[in-house]
């Protein structure tokens, strides 16, 4: 399993044996960075999902500056070392997946209307944020076997939480110029 994920993260990370983790003696299939970006982008949907936070003013510009955070840090003009490779991945995860929601949270909105949100949820979000910051190297630094496929699950279900909100914006991005096209047709024809 971890062979075909190599191949498969491959493709979308260098995978530089020096800077990836290795718990329990399995390399896992991508690098401390993009361990970090897939597991952001997998609790961000998932705290997203149970959440629904607010996605306007502060928690934005939060997320805005998680994506400018990167600059410094994945263009090295910083030093850093494996913990903090994973928590700027992940930060950055969180804020790819939030931007990338936030044009389909309007069409969710509706759906989750019906269901009771939590008391603070952008307060329960940051915990989760913490949290997910503080464990993510921490079990990949002390980790055993299990840990090493559990991560592995983590980071697969990031890439799909990305891959599905990349369609679904696509299918958005579709479904407006289709829209736009019609709009432009009839008015074409009243005239």
């Amino acid at each position: 399993m971890l062979d075909f994920l190599h191949h498969l993260f491959g493709a979308v990370c260098g995978q530089n044996p020096d800077h990836t983790w290795a718990p329990g003696g399995l390399l896992l299939p991508c690098c401390q960075r993009c361990l970090g970006l897939y597991a952001g982008a997998g609790m961000a949907a998932l705290l997203h999902l149970w959440l629904r936070p607010p996605l306007t003013g502060r928690f934005l510009q939060a997320h805005g500056g998680f994506l400018l955070l990167m600059a410094p840090f994945g263009f090295h003009w910083l030093p850093q070392g494996p913990v903090l490779r994973t928590i700027t991945g992940l930060l950055f995860g969180f804020g790819i997946f939030t931007f990338l929601w936030l044009p389909m949270s309007r069409r969710f909105a509706d759906l989750a209307s019906s269901r009771a949100r939590p008391i603070h949820p952008c307060a329960t979000y940051a915990i989760g944020l913490g949290l997910a910051a503080g464990l993510v190297p921490l079990l990949a630094a002390c980790g055993g076997r299990g840990t090493a496929y559990a991560l592995s699950g983590l980071v697969c279900f990031g890439l799909a939480a990305l891959a599905v909100v990349i369609c679904g914006n696509a299918v958005l991005a579709l479904s407006g110029v289709v829209q736009w096209v019609r709009r432009a047709s009839q008015l074409r024809h009243q005239q």
